[in-house]
């Protein structure tokens, strides 16, 4: 025999009816919960208990249990459908198309995959993201606290994070992050160490709280190390190239060209042994050394604090610069008293023993 369905307004409690006490339609009631009102965007069906409370949707094995949104157009304008065949909880709009679900949940690994993902490359437990063939963001973080104003190629303006796809085509990920303020770090990435201590190992299998991998294909989906020369990071000026570290080791630097040609270069890498004074042994020589740390600053040899002060950050692709014109300089000066010591054997004991001199210690004039 069918049941009698109390009509609009009704309540049914411990299958006896009388008045609904809450909500302006049905109202479904084993126990008082104590709420004496309902929120009446949802009071067209009231389920209440003062214990656990719910609802079942029993359908087939290998069916689908639905609850559908709808209005005076559409009668599945949202739905959320459990497919007991495949163990998916999907969520979507738009009529009910299981290809076309916005957020699926994976009931047999627990795993939760967006845009009709129903087989994610992820453990249990695991988010999968698909955006299919859209090139924008996959992810973004935003916050009321932000409104850096940019909004062309960084997000909104209160976006202050973001992922998406390095090429429309070939893939790679773009990771930004935006700050409105040049003191505070666009991107920050930190490691840590648990443990009380670091590592001080120099080696090439030791570990650091910071790591970045550079890795190669061996053509059959392992990963591989870079082949010799091969690039493992660039750090560029926008598009710009600036420093390369290669699989070799080497680091190269696309450095600007200032030399220090108009300086005793010698005296300058002087200089900054004196600045630092850390286990600088004094030297005779050091009371012609004119320059100082405040010159060293000057030729941006060494940085700055906020203030002006001159600090103990070395630029090193200068100081390299710096070492090469002290290296000629020296090599100009040896070639001059090399000259003068000829011109003084040549007087002294005639041109042919000067030369067997030069050649005994194999020393070569320039000229």
């Amino acid at each position: 025999m069918a049941a009698t369905i109390p009509p609009a307004g009704i309540s049914t409690y411990n299958g006896a009816t009388s008045d609904a006490d809450l909500g302006a339609g049905l109202h479904i009631k084993t126990a008082d919960s104590g709420l004496s009102s309902i929120a009446a965007g949802g009071d067209e069906l009231i389920i209440e208990g003062s214990g656990d409370s719910g609802l079942s949707i029993l359908s087939g094995a290998s069916n689908d249990g639905n609850i559908f949104f709808g209005d005076s157009g559409d009668a599945d304008n949202a739905y959320i459908t459990y497919d007991h065949s495949t163990n998916h909880l999907l969520f979507g709009h738009g009529g009910v198309n299981k290809a076309n679900a916005s957020l699926v949940f994976h009931g047999s690994d627990l795993t939760i995959g967006t845009n009709s993902e129903t087989s994610p490359d992820t453990a249990r437990g695991g988010i999968c993201l698909n955006q299919g063939g859209s090139d924008t963001e996959i992810i973004t973080f935003k916050s009321s606290d932000i409104a850096h104003g940019q909004t062309t190629g960084f997000g909104e303006t209160d976006t202050y994070f973001r992922i998406q796809k390095e090429s429309s085509n070939h893939g790679g990920a773009f990771v930004q992050g935006i700050s409105e303020s040049s003191n505070i770090e666009g991107l920050k990435l930190s490691g840590y160490f648990a443990g009380t201590s670091g590592n001080t190992g120099k080696s090439t299998t030791q570990a650091s709280p910071l790591v970045l991998q550079a890795t190669n294909s061996d053509g059959s989906g392992d990963s591989a190390e870079l082949n010799s020369n091969e690039n493992m990071v660039c750090i560029l000026n926008r598009n710009t190239c600036r420093f390369i570290f290669d699989a070799d080791g080497d680091f190269h630097a696309d450095s600007g060209s200032t030399t220090y040609d108009a300086y005793e270069d010698a005296h300058l890498v002087r200089a900054y042994d004196l600045s630092h004074g850390k286990g600088v042994i004094d030297s005779k020589f050091d009371k012609f050394v004119s320059y100082n740390h405040e010159k060293l600053a000057d030729l941006q040899l060494v940085g700055r604090e906020e203030d002006g002060t001159p600090n103990h950050f070395i630029n090193v692709t200068g100081m390299q610069r710096l070492h090469n014109g002290a290296i000629w300089q020296q090599y100009e000066k040896h070639q001059r008293l090399a000259e003068a010591v000829y011109e003084m054997a040549k007087e002294a004991l005639g041109k042919d023993k000067a030369d067997a001199i030069l050649e005994k210690h194999d020393i070569k004039l320039l000229n």
